[in-house]
C-alpha cells in the first residue's frame, strides 16, 4: 500500500514530456509585445519529421529534422532587440533545432517604414551563432525590387537597435531598425487618430 502510494505521488510531481516539433501539424504560433499587445512575430509550418540522410544505397544512423513550408512573419515595427536576441539565441541553444533544416522557407521582415523584404529559398536553419541561415535559390522581393542571391543571414545585433541582413557571405548589408520607444509612441498615436 505504502509502495502504490509513493508511486502514485511520484507519477502526479514527474516532469511530463515536453512537446516535440514533430507533434504538431499546421502549426501557426505568434509573439506579442507586453507594452502594445502588437504582433512582432509569427511562425507556422505545415509538419516537421525526422529523416535519415542517405549516402549511396545506405542510410545513415542520424536522423535530422525536417520543417516543411517554414513561414516567418517579423515585424520590426513592434519587435525588440532583447527579446529577439533572446528567442534566437533559445532557438539556436536547441539541440533538435541546430539539426533541423526547413524545407522549403518564406521570411517576411516588415521595416519601420517602405515595403517588406519577401525573402524565399528553398532551404534555411538557425546556426549555433543565433543567426537564421537562408540558402539555394534565394528571392528577395522588396516592392517593384526582385533580387536573387546565394544565401542571406539575419541576425539581431547586439550593438545596434536592428536586424542585420547579410547577403552572400556578407557581402552586402542592409540593417533593418527594431522598435524603439519613440517609435513605439509615434506609431501607436497614429493608429489612434481617425
Amino acid at each position: 500500500m505504502c509502495l502504490l502510494v509513493s508511486g502514485t505521488c511520484c507519477g502526479l510531481f514527474a516532469k511530463a514530456k515536453q512537446p516535440s516539433l514533430r507533434d504538431f501539424k499546421g502549426l501557426q504560433t505568434a509573439f506579442f509585445d507586453d507594452e502594445s499587445g502588437r504582433r512582432y512575430l509569427q511562425v507556422g509550418y505545415k509538419e516537421a519529421t525526422a529523416e535519415k540522410p542517405k549516402v549511396g544505397f545506405l542510410r545513415l544512423g542520424l536522423a535530422f529534422l525536417k520543417i516543411h513550408d517554414l513561414r516567418i512573419d517579423l515585424d520590426a515595427r513592434w519587435a525588440r532587440k532583447e527579446t529577439l536576441l533572446d528567442l534566437f539565441q533559445k532557438v539556436s541553444s536547441k539541440r533538435g533545432v541546430r539539426y533541423a533544416v526547413a524545407e522549403p522557407i518564406e521570411l517576411v521582415i516588415r521595416p519601420q517604414d517602405g515595403d517588406p523584404f519577401r525573402i524565399t529559398a528553398t532551404k534555411g536553419k538557425f546556426t549555433s551563432a543565433g543567426a537564421l541561415l537562408v540558402w539555394g535559390d534565394v528571392r528577395i522581393v522588396r516592392g517593384e525590387t526582385i533580387s536573387r542571391r546565394g544565401n542571406i543571414s539575419l541576425t539581431a545585433d547586439p550593438l545596434s537597435n536592428s536586424l542585420l541582413l547579410s547577403m552572400d557571405d556578407g557581402k552586402k548589408t542592409i540593417a533593418i531598425p527594431l522598435k524603439s520607444e519613440t517609435t513605439a509612441k509615434t506609431v501607436l498615436s497614429k493608429s489612434k487618430k481617425p
